[in-house]
Parts: C-alpha cells; structure tokens; sequence
C-alpha cells in the first residue's frame, strides 16, 4: 500500500469513529504516556494542539501545564515547525494557513525538549510513522534528539507503514490498546 493510499484509508476509518470514543481512547493513550518515567522526569514537552480528525490533546495538554511541565505547541512558519511556549488557550490564535489552534509568542529553540508527542495518520508496531505527506514534523525530529512518542486511535495502528530513506522511527508508539518502544531505551517507557 502506498502513502497516499493508507492516509485515504484511515480517513475513512476517521469519518466512521465517534469523537466520543476517541476521547476515551485519549484518555488512556495520555494515562499511558503520563506513567512512563519519561514523561515524570521531563520539564519540557512538546504537544500538538489537536485538529478534529487527531487523537484529542486538549485536555492532556491543560492537564499537564497544571501539573507544573512546561508545555509547548508548533507553529508552522513557512515549511517548518516553530516550538512555542503554551500557556493556555487564551494564548491561541487560528488566524493562520492551516486554521489550527497555534501558541502565540516567542519561539525557542527546541533543543528544551526533553519529550516530544507526535500526531501520525498511522504508526506501527516497529514505530514507523504516516504524517499527512507535508514533511512538517519529518524536518522538526531531524534536528533535535529527543526522546519522541507517537499517538494515535487503535484504528490507526496498520501492520506496517511505508518507510523512505528520510524516515526515522520514533522511540515509542502508544495507542489505548499497546505500546511499542525501542528496547534499547527500556528505562524511559516501562
């Protein structure tokens, strides 16, 4: 299966998915995460704040600048990603290309980061990630080593997603039913 047609397919499978048991899925995939040592040892973590068709952050993401973590959204500007402090939806703005909820203030260099929580179309089990074909967060992991988990719905879990030399798995895929790291990073996720 092609990029083009895996992304046709799970926007299928998203048209037929209630919002509601999404939440829920949510709810688990964001519990998971918080259990991980990775996630209780960082202080800066990135997130996305969710369009409608996404695994639902809003509430997590609230949660966690609750919490005390320092939270940060992206901010496309031109072909890349801009990480900027979140400090509550007030301090969003959708007055942009893509009309999706952006932080406004100062970008920082993401070299901050300790964890980074990344949206897919679909992953799989070996971490492989399907974004939606604009390379935005593709460009954004190249730079920085950081420790990087993908979220998604059960649905979006495929056997296997189309790689290319560029891509690069992350370090852990969470969906409400499974997890799958990288072994040799054991410590941070179990």
């Amino acid at each position: 299966m092609t990029k083009k047609e895996l992304r046709q397919q799970i926007k299928q499978l998203k048209a037929i998915t209630p919002m509601a048991l999404r939440a829920v899925e949510a709810q688990m995939v964001f519990s998971t995460i918080q259990a991980m040592p990775v996630w209780q040892q960082a202080s800066h973590i990135l997130c996305y704040w969710s369009l409608p068709d996404e695994l639902p952050t809003h509430e997590s993401v609230n949660q966690w600048l609750d919490l005390g973590k320092n939270i940060y959204l992206p901010r496309v500007k031109g072909d890349d990603l801009e990480i900027v402090p979140y400090h509550g939806s007030q301090s969003l703005d959708d007055n942009n290309q893509f009309h999706i909820g952006e932080p406004v203030g100062e970008a920082v260099d993401a070299s901050c980061l300790e964890l980074i929580i990344v949206p897919a179309v679909a992953l799989d089990s070996q971490r492989n990630r399907l974004g939606r074909g604009k390379g935005f967060y593709d460009r954004l992991l190249a730079t920085t080593s950081c420790v990087t988990v993908g979220v998604v719905c059960d649905f979006q879990l495929v056997e296997e997603v189309p790689v290319e030399p560029h891509d690069r798995p992350l370090d852990c895929v969470v969906t409400s039913d499974s997890v799958f790291f990288d072994e040799s990073k054991k410590e941070l996720f179990s």
